[in-house]
């Protein structure tokens, strides 16, 4: 099984309307896209400024001679985007705003022309965006046709300070909405649309309490650590030589999720796994995701009515649907329930993303790499004679004390995770300001927060996978003080659910790294780690990495964690940081004896 692939809504918003229509089978000539429309939209918007366009109407000829002089139908497509992107940016500027911001206070549209070259260069989505900050500075603005109109893009890290810290009791999330229509078919709340229903405070009061509650997160971790050990049994006895661990494993981590969050998840995480497959094959947008919506909606009303019925069954369930079910008192409506179904649908879209890419880059990484597979074999060693016991025996807090192990998770997290890295979409509830510009209240806000996790100020050699950035914890602790790294969110809409991910990856990475040693394959010279590109929800690198040949470990562990000590300790008394050096190596690997 291969990760999702969905378009990537910022490189690709340019295309978006002009793939729209070929999806709906219109044709170009049907609506105009001829030398004779583009003069007359030139004529219409002249003597104004075409301020989505770089300010000038360099920009709209520019889209016109890719309309008129392209040779390839992805110019031609390209340039009828920019055209229609142009005529909506002026239908929006050339009245008063609704929420009577002037122009002039606000940030400057990126030079679309630009964005679409990088595009069509093939440049990666990373440096498209990198690009944009180069050209206009750390607050933009972007258009977005049909999802959300005009955007303000934030980056750097005093954007990464304004959005977590500052104003983020005034911030919203704004990405829900979008994926919870994608699942049901239909128009769907936004978070603060929905916190102001009866439904929705059930919802974030049932997701609170469960992601709070001690005795839900140990029955998790419980659930984490065999289900981890029952998987790596069952690799050991099916998976042949030449397989990928990565096929079989997606299922696993999603059917581990849905037993967390719905009790017995038996029937709810096969729907979830037909549905992450309907994504990969057909889109996010597709029929068949939201037929496996409706499917999830009638499992969930049957289990409700069965709760209702037989109580016994389920008392003392610690799970996400059971603090649902006490708090609706068992007199949930068709509304509230049809709520229950898309929050918990777009819950387990949203984790299992998230996850199934950071465990793939994970895993990739650590067997990648013989001194971090050494490093944190050690750890894991140490911890199993020290306590006596098995994987199977361990608890939330002994995963949480693997220090090496759970610095893996964040570097992994830093350079390949969605949101918040690449995505966080964000509404403003005030009026507010940001570098010396105007944000009007309402306006959406994305933060491209990978500007500072790729930023070789803050993450020396900043391609490279090196958990040992954070293996000091008072070291990590500033970081993410600063908002240098923002792994997991900060503030109110941080993820409730780290320790439960942390929890999970800890326990399967534990359990492979002392049980079985595998090869590496990847599409680069040497199975060398590719470099990771990607934009959100896009994971064509992700899907290019293997893990075969699964055997049993050979020889054991003859170093302590010692060397684990040792390579904090060389992070903490770095001054300026390492030299430069390929994107491939780590600057403290050679502390495990890696040239």
């Amino acid at each position: 099984m291969r990760l999702p692939r969905r378009p990537s809504i910022l490189p690709c918003f340019l295309l978006f309307v002009a793939m729209a229509l070929i999806f709906k089978g219109w044709d170009f000539s049907f609506v105009g896209f001829n030398g004779s429309w583009c003069q007359a939209t030139q004529r219409s918007l002249r003597g104004h400024r075409a301020l989505g366009f770089g300010g000038d109407l360099q920009s709209l000829e520019g889209a016109q001679m890719m309309l008129a002089e392209g040779d390839s139908l992805l110019l031609g497509l390209a340039g009828a985007a920019l055209l229609l992107a142009a005529a909506a940016v002026f239908s929006a500027t050339s009245k008063p705003r609704a929420d009577g911001a002037k122009e002039e206070e606000l940030p400057p549209w990126a030079n679309m022309v630009q964005v679409t070259q990088d595009v069509l260069s093939g440049k990666p989505f990373d440096t498209v965006l990198l690009n944009m900050r180069q050209r206009h500075g750390d607050a933009f603005r972007i258009y977005v046709p049909s999802l959300f109109g005009e955007v303000i893009v934030l980056m750097g890290l005093q954007a990464n300070q304004f959005v977590f810290t500052e104003q983020d009791k005034n911030l919203d999330q704004a990405l829900g909405g979008v994926v919870g229509t994608a699942v049901s078919g239909k128009k769907t709340m936004g978070t603060k649309e929905r916190k102001s229903t009866e439904s929705g405070k059930i919802f974030d009061k049932a997701s609170a309490d469960f992601f709070a509650n001690k005795k839900a997160l140990a029955r998790a971790t419980q659930i984490f650590v065999d289900s981890a050990e029952d998987f790596c049994d069952q690799m050991e006895q099916e998976l042949k030589p030449e397989e990928n661990v990565f096929e079989k494993l997606w299922t696993y981590v999603v059917q581990t999720n849905a037993d967390m969050l719905y009790g017995n998840g038996e029937n709810a995480g096969s729907i979830v796994c037909n549905t992450i497959d309907s994504i990969n094959k057909e889109g996010l947008f597709s029929s068949q995701v939201r037929q496996a919506g409706e499917d999830l909606r009638k499992v969930l009303n049957e289990r409700y009515e069965d709760r209702k019925n037989n109580p016994e069954k389920y008392m003392g369930e610690d799970s996400l649907f059971e603090e649902f079910f006490l708090l609706s008192k068992g007199e949930a409506d068709d509304e509230m329930l049809q709520g229950l179904q898309q929050f918990m649908l777009t819950l387990q879209l949203a984790a299992n993303g998230n996850q199934l890419v950071t465990i793939r880059w994970l895993m990739s990484h650590v067997y990648g790499d013989p001194a971090i597979l050494e490093g944190v074999r050690a750890e894991v060693a140490e911890l199993l004679q020290r306590k006596a016991c098995g994987i199977r025996d361990l608890k939330l807090d002994d995963l949480l004390s693997l220090n090496l192990t759970n610095a893996c998770i964040t570097e992994a997290v830093r350079l390949h995770s969605d949101i918040p890295s690449k995505l966080t979409l964000r509404s403003a509830e005030i009026p507010m300001e940001f570098g010396g510009y105007k944000i009007p209240q309402g306006a959406t806000i994305f933060l491209y927060a990978d500007a500072v996790h790729k930023d070789e100020k803050y993450f020396p050699d900043a391609a490279a996978f090196c958990p040992h950035r954070y293996t000091d914890e008072e070291v990590f602790t500033q970081k993410a003080r600063d908002r240098e790294v923002v792994t997991f969110g900060h503030g109110r809409k941080r993820c409730t659910g780290e320790l439960h991910a942390r929890s999970q990856i800890s326990a399967l990475l534990a359990s492979f790294v002392m049980r079985f040693d595998m090869d590496l394959v990847t599409n680069e010279e040497g199975n060398q780690i590719p470099e990771d590109h990607d934009g959100p929800f896009v994971f064509d690198t992700a899907n290019s990495l293997k893990l075969v040949n699964l055997r049993p470990r050979a020889g054991d562990v003859s170093s302590s964690v010692a060397s684990v000590s040792v390579a904090a300790a060389a992070l903490a008394s770095r001054s300026q940081g390492p030299g430069p050096s390929s994107s491939q190596s780590c600057p403290f690997s050679g502390i495990f004896g890696k040239s």
